[in-house]
């Protein structure tokens, strides 16, 4: 999409009317309802991308062709839920050492469990989930994976972490559902090249 489109001319919502997310968005047109078609800016994948989220310009970081990392935020306003979603991409070889990619994406989630694997457009998916407890009435759930490419060395760990956006107040968060909704992003993602 052309950064320089006017906004007014464009869907009122944050992926649209925010300059830095717009870059990244294929179409102003749903692919799903509430969802847009994202595409990164080394052009190596696609996914679906919520309609009232925003990238974080700050953390947004890009190396050639081969590597991105991504924050992106958001939430649902009236059910007081915030989420934020966090994927970094590399096209190498150290993508195919599978054991170490699990490594670094269990450190920074803080997991020692085991990962369920899937296949999904033509990628393999690790699966994992945990929670943090903050207080007694604040906790993130974490659904996170690493999903490979199984015809390239082209591979996004990712990570989608769901909480209470203010832990006074009521909040309930289904998690299968939110479970279900981190899923859908990860078997969305189709690598490019």
């Amino acid at each position: 999409m052309d950064s320089k489109a006017q906004p007014e001319k464009l869907p009122d919502t944050v992926a649209f009317q925010d300059k830095f997310t717009r870059e990244f968005m294929v179409s102003p047109k749903e692919v799903k309802e509430g969802y847009y078609l994202f595409k990164s800016k080394t052009g190596g994948f696609t996914m679906l991308y919520p309609k009232n989220a925003k990238i974080d310009r700050m953390f947004y970081e890009k190396h050639k062709k081969y590597y991105e990392s991504i924050h992106l935020g958001g939430g649902r306003e009236r059910e007081n839920i915030s989420n934020y979603i966090r994927m970094t991409y590399e096209n190498a070889k150290i993508t195919e050492n599978i054991d170490v990619n699990l490594d670094l994406l269990s450190t920074y989630v803080h997991y020692n469990g085991k990962y369920t694997k899937f296949e999904s457009n033509n990628n393999m998916i690790y699966f994992g989930k945990n929670e943090q407890h903050i207080s007694n009435n604040d906790i993130i759930y974490y659904f996170f994976s690493y999903v490979k490419s199984k015809h390239s060395h082209q591979a996004v760990r990712f990570i989608y972490a769901v909480t209470c956006k203010d832990a006074k107040q009521k909040c309930s968060i289904d998690v299968k559902k939110e479970e279900e909704r981190a899923k859908m992003f990860m078997k969305s993602i189709k690598f490019q090249y």
